[in-house]
């Protein structure tokens, strides 16, 4: 048979037509509404090799078409090379059960269903096959994403050791192949259940080797946007010179700057080089190469880009500050009168609230909005723990009013009640409700409290505004917020009562 008429390329044909009908945009532009890069996304309709599921979900959502009508056309094709017995490319034929990996016909992988660490990676591994990749496309991938600032590079010694059994993984790092298979938010938090039961020394606790095989962690610090990696450098560098009662102007001599450049580099206001932190560090008496070690990445690491950095576009300034203190937070507290918090919100419900901003953003805006949140939710949703973290990741108290405020159709509204009942029981989140009869609480409105893992950091409270946000870190200031916070709390449901407040409210829609 002649290959250019098999069904792969047949396949292909039809994704180009879908492209053309959608106007022949461009495969940057299809890129910027999902999370696959041009190159990825072009070669499925170039007819090379045939796609998996995830890619043609997301070249079809792309180009607006319709994902029913596509799985059923991606599952006929699957079922035609799955008779062939090898794909036209020379590679492994995506079999019937390993293929079918988004409602088509596979058995779902239940990382519940492991009692040992070998039975959880031989299921992560079936994920792998599932999702229709080798270990060389799953760090192609890890990589592809990485350059487009939508996650962490996974290292393929790594990736292998792990799926084999002769290295025990870390916790983010099965959290991030599942997530490279294609798998949800409510996937991933299956997952890190699972890991926290059968991976107890597997945190962020646990040293990495590094290149140098130290067997020192490569990144003893929380994740943040460089603003905030160069705050908590400035903290430690100022309680260095603080404990061996230096002057700034001494400090500042040392460096050949004058001490108002000390008491910035303090704030975390201005960058860092390299060579100035050495310096003081010489100065302030620190000669462990270990310790040393760390500051000097802490501070390179302040001037990496951050992975929200290609949604500039559409992002104020002052809420890219509020996404570097929430990558470095280990709690998040909140309370919302007027919607359901971003990181909890579905896709149908963040969409509805994303039309009605002002001035209307346009489609692509609106896209690349929810593209940000999505990648916000999967981070919060991977589990993260800072070293001695026992507080649930995030604590919401919302006020009763929000669901009963129509927000898009009453299937949407459904779906976000149906959504937080779901949440209400994960680990990492803690809900409540507080009820609309519970009278009145002097919160002046919607406000996060956002606590840091390094103790010398102090707590944050954000208020944010239509026109932009304000950052509150004034000992008094912060304790008012807590107190608040404490009030609305207490008034609120319990935590373990939520879903059964929740339940009866949907039940009243």
């Amino acid at each position: 048979m002649d290959p250019k008429s098999g069904p792969i390329p047949a396949f292909a044909m039809e994704l180009r037509r879908l492209r053309a009908d959608a106007g022949t945009p461009t495969y940057r532009a299809m890129a910027n509404r999902c999370h696959y890069g041009h190159t990825t996304l072009s070669e499925a309709a170039a007819g090379r090799r045939f796609p998996n599921w995830e890619v043609t979900q997301a070249y079809v959502t792309a180009c607006n078409g319709d994902l029913d009508e596509w799985r059923s056309r991606w599952c006929d094709t699957a079922d035609q090379l799955a008779d062939r017995g090898a794909d036209e490319d020379g590679g492994r034929s995506p079999s019937r059960g390993s293929t079918r990996t988004s409602g088509a016909g596979a058995v779902p992988v239940d990382p519940g269903r492991a009692g040992t660490l070998p039975e959880l990676m031989s299921m992560l591994d079936e994920l792998r096959r599932q999702a229709g990749l080798s270990l060389r496309q799953l760090v192609k991938r890890s990589w592809d994403e990485a350059d487009r600032g939508a996650g962490t590079v996974l290292p393929n010694f790594y990736g292998s050791e792990y799926l084999k059994g002769t290295r025990s993984p870390r916790a983010e790092d099965v959290l991030r192949i599942v997530e490279l298979c294609g798998g949800t938010v409510a996937d991933l938090r299956r997952w890190a259940i699972v890991c926290d039961r059968l991976l107890p020394a597997s945190d962020d606790r646990e040293a990495t080797p590094t290149a140098d095989g130290s067997g020192h962690p490569a990144n003893p610090y929380p994740p943040g946007g460089p603003r905030e990696l160069r705050l908590m450098l400035g903290t430690r560098l100022r309680s260095l010179r603080e404990a061996r009662g230096i002057s700034t102007e001494k400090a500042g001599y040392e460096i050949r700057a004058s001490h108002s450049k000390i008491s910035r580099m303090e704030l975390g206001r201005v960058s860092f080089k390299e060579r100035d932190v050495s310096d003081l560090l010489t100065l302030y008496g620190i000669s462990d190469p270990d310790e040393r070690a760390s500051l000097l990445e802490l501070a390179r690491r302040a001037k990496v880009p951050n992975w929200w950095q290609r949604y500039g576009d559409v992002l104020p300034g002052w809420f890219e500050v509020y996404l570097g203190m929430e990558e470095a937070a280990s709690l998040l507290r909140t309370y919302e009168v007027q919607l359901v918090p971003g990181l909890l919100q579905t896709e149908d419900y963040a969409r509805a609230v994303t039309r009605c901003g002002y001035p209307r953003p346009s489609e692509e805006e609106v896209e690349q909005r929810l593209q940000v949140r999505a990648i916000r939710q999967r981070r919060i949703a991977s589990g993260r723990r800072s070293a001695g973290a026992e507080w649930p990741r995030v604590w919401a108290v919302l006020d009763e009013v929000i669901f009963y405020r129509p927000i898009g159709s009453r299937a949407v509204m459904r779906g976000q009640i149906e959504h937080l009942i779901e949440v209400s029981g994960q680990p990492g989140f803690s809900l409540q409700v507080l009820p609309r009869d519970a009278g009145l609480y002097p919160t002046a409105g919607s406000f996060t409290i956002l606590r840091f893992a390094d103790q010398s950091l102090p707590d944050v409270v954000y208020l944010e505004q239509l026109a932009g946000a304000t950052f509150l870190d004034r000992p008094a200031d912060v304790e008012l917020y807590k107190c608040a916070m404490d009030n609305v709390g207490a008034a609120a449901s319990r935590p373990d009562g939520t879903a059964e407040v929740l339940t009866r409210i949907l039940r009243d829609l």
